[in-house]
């Protein structure tokens, strides 16, 4: 009986760990997207073990995409009243970009002349 309660004990903590690194994608230039569901969010890190780093696009990333130069994203900023923000990230200048609405986003897109869609999160 003991041996049971040890390894349903075991389990359920087993269960409590989760690993927020096991969903990293690599998007160029030491930006990396860490998804983590509602705090999925794109970082740039200084290091090699993206262990953690500088919050570029803030959580609830739902969108992204990228390129060699150019990262966009999609985010949810404020749950509550569902508030959506985009972000143009040039990975070239490595400066911390602003959140934009959907009209300032779509004209900047064209502006800078980027064929880049919003996919998806993983």
């Amino acid at each position: 009986m003991k041996k049971i309660l040890l390894v349903g004990v075991v389990l359920s903590l087993q269960a409590c760990v989760y690993d927020h690194t096991g969903n990293i994608e690599e998007l160029g230039s030491n930006y990396y997207y860490m998804g983590d569901g509602r705090e999925s969010q794109i970082l740039l890190s200084r290091n090699d073990k993206r262990s953690g780093g500088q919050t570029i696009v803030p959580e609830e990333v739902t969108h992204y995409g990228f390129n060699e130069e150019y990262i966009i994203a999609r985010n949810i900023q404020d749950r509550i009243n569902k508030e959506i923000k985009f972000w143009i990230i040039d990975k070239r200048q490595g400066t911390q970009p602003v959140p934009l609405d959907s009209t300032e986003f779509y004209e900047e897109l064209q502006k800078l002349n980027l064929d880049l869609k919003l996919q998806p999160r993983k």
